[in-house]
């Protein structure tokens, strides 16, 4: 177990007490992504076609990478707002509800007159929590460049993206030309990755991604490869088996925080938000790792992609009787 992911490593706060970000005037992290409804039922094993099996547990919430990353950080105490579009259905009205409830700003968050909103059934393996998707697209129209407005992202530290689009790209230019950072959530490639890529900062990016944007590539290989668009971090996320990480000082490997998992639905989002609560405090990229994954980790005790996300002062107690996390350079 290397030293260097310890307390002592780096300046700044140990992540075990974390500090409170600052209170400013607007929301310090501003999102731009996908909203839906998570429909999850907690089941045996997937059911085949023609046969019926009953469900243990059934949750009706809100889901969508960015959004839930939005929601993790609204717990930990940072001010948040969403940019995105749902339905005026009665499933877009739900989704806006519980987004207010955590605290999320939804002033930017547009409401399309007929339009259906996201919704996505979740099946949750009982035994293992792993789960498989089915999704019913929105029929809102994408949001592009001429959507947006660059006073929508006014003040903020960090914009985070979960997809490649013409709007996105055009908020990441704004974000830089603002002062601001971008964390990119990367699960699924598009046309405009090629453009978005050279506008991130932080690269956070999943197996799925991994797999279809660089078959070939090795994890190392693969997180080098994103820091060579300019990111001055790169993440690939590997569930269970933790993360590889790229930044100047190299590629580190890291292992997760073992917990007794419920579901996995919206760990990534959690680690997303917690990486994104540690660049706010300054963090070095250990001290942000541990702290992310154990964000993660707290998140999969329960049904639901948030249900669990913790406070900080959970955080706190999780890691103050915890070692650092393992980890080991990776050629």
């Amino acid at each position: 177990m290397s030293g260097r992911s310890g307390g002592q490593a780096g300046p700044g706060p140990a992540p075990d007490t974390p500090a409170t970000p600052a209170a400013a005037g607007g929301p310090q992290v501003i999102g731009l992504g996908m909203c839906t409804v998570d429909m999850l039922f907690v089941v045996p094993e997937i059911p085949a076609f023609g046969h019926g099996l009953l469900a243990t547990a059934y949750l009706r919430q809100g889901g969508g990478p960015v959004a839930t990353a939005l929601v993790a950080l609204a717990r930990l105490g940072v001010s948040t707002a969403l940019i995105g579009s749902v339905g005026d259905d009665d499933d877009g009205a739900f989704i806006v509800a519980e987004l207010e409830r955590e605290g999320v700003n939804v002033d930017r968050l547009r409401r399309v007159a007929g339009a259906r909103s996201r919704v996505a059934l979740v099946l949750v393996q009982r035994h293992t929590g792993e789960r498989g998707f089915a999704g019913c697209p929105e029929t809102c129209p994408p949001l592009g460049p001429g959507h947006l407005l660059p006073e929508e992202l006014a003040g903020a530290r960090i914009l985070h993206l979960d997809d490649a689009t013409p709007g996105a790209v055009q908020a990441a230019r704004w974000a830089r030309a603002g002062g601001a950072e971008v964390v990119f959530d990367g699960t699924w490639t598009s046309d405009y990755l090629e453009e978005l890529l050279p506008l991130v900062d932080v690269a956070i990016v999943s197996e799925p991604f991994a797999r279809a944007w660089a078959p070939a590539s090795q994890p190392a290989a693969l997180v080098e490869r994103l820091r060579g668009y300019g990111a001055r971090v790169a993440v690939l996320t590997r569930g269970s088996r933790g993360c590889v990480v790229s930044d100047a000082s190299g590629v580190r490997a890291y292992a997760a925080y073992p917990v007794a998992v419920v579901d996995t639905t919206g760990a990534g989002d959690a680690f997303h938000g917690g990486f994104i609560y540690g660049l706010l405090q300054g963090w070095d990229t250990p001290h942000v790792v541990r702290f992310a994954s154990a964000v993660a980790a707290l998140n999969c005790r329960q049904l639901g992609g948030r249900t669990a996300l913790p406070r900080l002062d959970e955080v706190a107690r999780f890691l103050a009787c915890r070692p650092p996390l393992a980890d080991a350079p990776v050629a």
